[in-house]
């Protein structure tokens, strides 16, 4: 290109008024599967429920939390009630007996479940810069990115917000509010990012392209938290 062509095109992009600098803002469209649109970013992550029980350890968690409170407040009972050593060994040994009974029972509900799952777990992520809000959907994840290329290419934000209804329509909801994470637990390898507040646990699924983009937006984002 001559310099007579360049200084050419130079003039045109100068007087162009709808010309958007891209570092600014992302364009509203997918981009490896992510979505900026009407200030937050949406996709959709799978997580194969028989190759990773991430989800079964935070079962075993909870149940392990509540033996635990049971344990203690059984413990406190027999304290107070002048009750000697025995008798806290048995709230102990119940306790126990009742979190092995409840895990061995857990693994066929959790091979029950994931086979009415298809196998996997799908989730629909949204974020902005104040949290992120975990979805459980039923639709798979090749007909959910299509919903998601519908809405990016929508000019209209009813349009948008009906097609973020319709992946809603079939799971819970967790949302993480960036301000209330006190801990931060990052795996790469297994694409997930742990968001651990006082009261409340959630967790981001990422694929590898976009998992540096997203773990950096949500560390930034948290400024009472550590990493762990």
């Amino acid at each position: 290109m001559s310099n007579k062509e360049k200084a050419y095109v130079a003039l045109e992009l100068e007087e162009d008024d709808d010309l958007v600098d891209i570092g600014e803002e992302p364009e509203e469209k997918p981009v490896n599967g992510l979505l900026y649109k009407d200030g937050k970013y949406y996709w959709v992550a799978e997580l194969p429920m028989l190759k990773t029980f991430a989800l079964l350890f935070e079962v075993w968690r909870v149940l392990g939390i509540s033996t635990f409170i049971i344990a203690i407040i059984g413990l406190v009972a027999n304290l107070i009630g002048g009750n000697g050593p025995e008798a806290y060994l048995a709230v102990i040994g119940m306790c126990a007996l009742v979190m092995g009974i409840l895990m061995v029972l857990s693994i066929p509900a959790y091979y029950i479940v994931t086979k009415a799952n298809n196998g996997k777990y799908t989730v629909l992520f949204e974020m902005d810069d104040e949290g992120v809000d975990h979805t459980q959907i039923k639709t798979d994840k090749a007909k959910a990115l299509d919903i998601l290329t519908m809405m990016a290419g929508s000019a209209t934000k009813n349009y948008t917000l009906r097609g973020i209804g319709t992946l809603n329509a079939s799971g819970g909801s967790l949302y993480s509010s960036f301000a209330n994470v006190r801990k931060i637990r990052a795996n790469k390898n297994k694409g997930i990012i742990a968001l651990n507040g006082r009261f409340l646990r959630n967790q981001v699924y990422v694929d590898d392209e976009n998992f540096d983009f997203v773990y950096q937006f949500i560390r930034e984002r948290c400024p009472n938290a550590r990493e762990i």
